[in-house]
């Protein structure tokens, strides 16, 4: 499954499709203006998130999803938390599945009467 960093601005779109969930995280973060890292505490992984210096004024953050996970192994404890992020924003970013990204972008070029940004080819 690939994933797509969206912008809440209509006029950006899409910042990148067909990424892993690693690197869509790495974008929206980037994309966010947000400082982030992920540590062990009490055997615990937790993601801990910092508005960069250079972040504008203003930005609004909604609440980030849980940012703990209890699993073991590091690298599925940050897939299980960056998972988390999926559908939800940060600073006016998101990560989407390029199918949910794809029919949202089908539907919004529908009701606009515009062609899709990219092709899409069917079946």
């Amino acid at each position: 499954m690939g994933y797509t960093v969206v912008s809440a601005a209509d006029d950006e779109g899409a910042q990148g499709s067909g990424l892993t969930l690693a690197e869509a995280f790495t974008r929206m973060m980037a994309f966010a203006r947000c400082d982030y890292a992920f540590g062990r505490s009490n055997g615990d992984m937790h993601l801990s998130l910092a508005q960069s210096d250079d972040a504008p004024e203003g930005y609004d953050t909604e609440p980030p999803p849980v940012l703990r996970s209890k699993l073991l192994d590091d690298v599925r404890a940050r897939a299980e938390i960056m998972r988390r992020f999926v559908n939800h924003g940060v600073n006016g970013y998101r990560i989407m599945t390029d199918e949910d990204w794809l029919r949202e972008e089908l539907k919004r070029c529908e009701q606009q009467g515009h062609r899709p940004a990219r092709r899409v080819d069917a079946g």
